[in-house]
């Protein structure tokens, strides 16, 4: 985690549920999304994790990513759940947005074992999740278990991000929600934020999660916020959310959630 970013988005939060947000769309969001007092089922993610936790299995994973070289590594799926899991208020955050926006079609850069990919499904049934990811082990385990629960909205692509990206975002030009769990470097995720920048269409959200993870994630993130497609940019303390539509009024929001 990168403390000094921790500490200056402390000390400079505000907008606690969606105090001062004069846009109406936005405070909208702030209201029903990311500080809703409304009760939703999380069981469907968090019963999952639950079960994960509480597994003595291991599998070989492929090592890719930020620290990854491409080998693969036997782990637990207990480890891979506390490690590599959207899950407690930020995998509910991305329910109740997913509830919230009603979005047509969702692409998730990151499947691991389909916690968050539960989450957003929950969201909203009639959205569509394509979820990528290289590791083909961890994408068996997330397959099984969306079948156990009878969850037939995802689909899932076994791929690094960089080979199959551009031709999802060809032939799925409806996406409009995205989440970027994934690769933490600086590169690839400024490289990710320009091609679905360039792609999506106007009404598209985007989170990028972990976006405190590291300097070069923090440098991503101030970058991305003050690129010109960027309207409206909401920073938590974890995760980063664009909003591209350009009729929307441009503004920063720094919130502790």
């Amino acid at each position: 985690m990168n403390l000094f970013f921790s500490l200056k988005h402390f000390i400079k939060a505000g907008y606690f549920n969606g105090h001062r947000v004069h846009s109406p769309n936005i405070f909208n969001f702030f209201k029903y999304s990311i500080f809703s007092k409304e009760k939703f089922d999380y069981s469907l993610a968090e019963n999952s994790y639950k079960d994960f936790l509480n597994s003595d299995i291991s599998i070989d994973t492929l090592s890719v990513g930020a620290k990854g070289n491409g080998e693969k590594i036997s782990k637990k799926i207990s480890n891979i759940a506390k490690s590599s899991s959207s899950k407690g208020k930020y995998g509910r955050l991305l329910q109740r947005s997913v509830y919230f926006l009603k979005p047509r079609k969702i692409l998730e850069l990151g499947t691991s074992l389909g916690i968050g990919t539960l989450y957003m499904a929950s969201g909203n049934l009639e959205s569509k999740i394509i979820s990528l990811d290289a590791c083909t082990e961890t994408q068996k385990i997330a397959n099984n278990n969306f079948q156990k629960l009878n969850i037939n909205n995802i689909e899932l692509i076994n791929s690094n991000f960089d080979d199959k990206l551009n031709e999802i975002l060809i032939y799925n030009n409806d996406i409009d929600f995205v989440y970027v769990d994934g690769n933490h470097t600086y590169e690839s995720t400024i490289k990710y934020f320009k091609i679905l920048s360039e792609n999506l269409n106007q009404n598209s959200v985007i989170f990028f999660d972990d976006i405190n993870w590291s300097k070069g994630m923090t440098r991503a993130w101030y970058e991305i916020l003050n690129n010109k497609k960027s309207i409206v940019s909401i920073e938590t303390s974890r995760m980063g959310i664009i909003f591209l539509n350009p009729k929307l009024t441009p503004k920063y929001y720094c919130t502790r959630y």
